[in-house]
């Protein structure tokens, strides 16, 4: 005779453990002062950037108001991520880079700040018109007061919200002047500036800001107007990996680059920048001549494929 165990059935929830918490811990958010125990109502309140402007300035840069940071710190563009103190010294406007703590010292080499409303806000889409057009007058009765030689926006948006210009927009020198001082429009020096977020992309404004100013110096002559003037869209180069072929004598090795498909490279390299690197160089790119007439003909389907026996590829080492 066989005996069988009879199992009863459990219940799976006796099995398992319950844990009771009786205190629920609660996660301790991370408390960021930025403003040193400040509320943002209260910079807005109490903090502003006050003027550095004297007689007779070489340039004036104006803002359009001052950021909550800028405003509590007491210093004009003194956020983390904004290009203008570098942008300065690599124009050679300022013989050495100066910190945010130091743009008091800017007016010992001609350079004035102000800004167009100097109510602090998060953003200037916090701005109303009102303020803007109040703030554009008195902006316009310190230029013609102190009468600098340049005016300079410190971004577009500033010089659309302030000017009544129409027509197509162009970077760099204006055709009107506010009293003596003739008007410049620049990118703004922040790094969220979509169309010229990085320090490359503006440095070009600066430097011919710098040459325009030795134009009015007397110091350089016989300069064309129109170098002073820019399409409204960011025309520098950027190297990319994909559009590696199409760049000018451009190393094979730049950017992680492969002969991965010489079937596609585009040999028309006339309308990009030159690139070089510190390895090799593409020094030639020759095609056979039959593979050119056979093209041309085009009697057959062989006559269009291009081999890799077609593209010879010479390097050149530049080390």
């Amino acid at each position: 005779m066989i005996w069988r165990r009879m199992m009863t059935p459990i219940d799976l929830s006796k099995l398992m453990k319950k844990t009771r918490v009786e205190k629920k811990i609660e996660k301790s958010k991370k408390i960021i002062n930025r403003f040193d125990g400040l509320t943002e109502e209260e910079v807005q309140k109490n903090c502003t950037l006050e003027d550095y402007l004297q007689m007779n300035l070489d340039i004036v840069f104006i803002g359009i108001n001052p950021s909550l940071t800028a405003a509590h710190r007491g210093k004009y563009y003194a956020g983390a991520c904004n290009h203008f103190y570098k942008l300065l010294h690599k124009s050679g406007l300022t013989p050495y880079l100066l910190k945010y703590e130091e743009d008091h010292k800017l007016l010992e080499y001609g350079i004035g700040l102000t800004n167009v409303v100097h109510r602090p806000t998060r953003s200037s889409a916090d701005l109303k018109s009102a303020e803007l057009k109040e703030g554009m007058k008195c902006v316009e009765e310190k230029l013609m007061y102190w009468k600098p030689k340049i005016a300079v926006f410190n971004g577009k948006c500033i010089y659309d919200a302030c000017s009544t210009k129409s027509g197509a927009f162009k970077f760099g020198l204006q055709r009107e002047c506010i009293g003596e001082s003739a008007v410049w429009v620049v990118p703004s020096s922040s790094a969220r500036c979509a169309n010229f977020p990085r320090l490359e992309d503006k440095l070009h404004f600066f430097t011919s800001l710098k040459k325009y100013l030795q134009f009015l110096k007397g110091e350089i002559e016989c300069v064309d107007m129109k170098d002073f003037q820019f399409e409204g869209k960011c025309t520098q180069f950027i190297p990319r990996t994909s559009k590696m072929w199409r760049r000018k004598d451009a190393s094979v090795f730049l950017n992680g680059g492969r002969v991965a498909n010489k079937q596609l490279m585009c040999l028309d390299t006339s309308d990009v920048a030159t690139a070089y690197s510190s390895e090799f160089i593409v020094k030639k790119v020759r095609k056979n001549e039959s593979n050119e007439e056979a093209k041309k003909s085009k009697s057959s389907k062989n006559s269009k494929s291009n081999s890799e026996s077609d593209i010879e590829i010479v390097f050149e080492n530049v080390q």
